[in-house]
């Protein structure tokens, strides 16, 4: 399992114990090497424990946020061009809000999982809803085209 190089395998493997920011470094021994057994251990106050498991997806929360954000602006932008203020209903809040709260949940990584997997829903949904409305918009654009020539 040491060998291995994989993400599964960093996590998975003994750790040891992590230093924790704005503390001193270590005890070393002579030459820089390890200090004798027992003179380090993860109970003691200056590191902390070793990872229980991956980070949670601060990427994952970030992209479906700007996702979101994204398609509220280009609405909006469309909203002001067109003038159909209607349009304000469809907005894509609850992406917004759910991206929010995916990133105010960083340290719980289900919860993380839970509200990227809401706001890629709601920034699909949002997409699906955009895309009904534009295409009957241009069937409309269509339909008095061919009749009024």
């Amino acid at each position: 399992m040491r060998g291995s190089g994989g993400p599964r395998a960093f996590w998975e493997r003994e750790q040891g114990p992590v230093p924790r920011p704005g503390l001193p470094s270590p005890p070393r021994g002579p030459y820089g090497s390890p200090p004798p057994a027992g003179t380090r251990s993860a109970s003691h106050p200056e590191y902390g424990s070793p990872p229980a498991g991956p980070p949670a997806r601060v990427g994952g929360a970030v992209a479906s946020l700007v996702v979101a954000v994204l398609s509220l602006v280009a609405l909006v932008a469309f909203t002001v061009w067109s003038e159909l203020w209607f349009l304000l209903l469809a907005a894509n809040a609850p992406g917004v809000a759910l991206g929010i709260t995916a990133l105010l949940k960083i340290p719980d990584a289900p919860e993380v999982e839970r509200y990227i997997r809401y706001t890629w829903a709601c920034n699909f949904a949002y997409m699906a809803v955009l895309a009904v409305f534009l295409v009957s918009l241009a069937a409309l654009a269509v339909f008095f085209v061919l009749l009024g020539t």
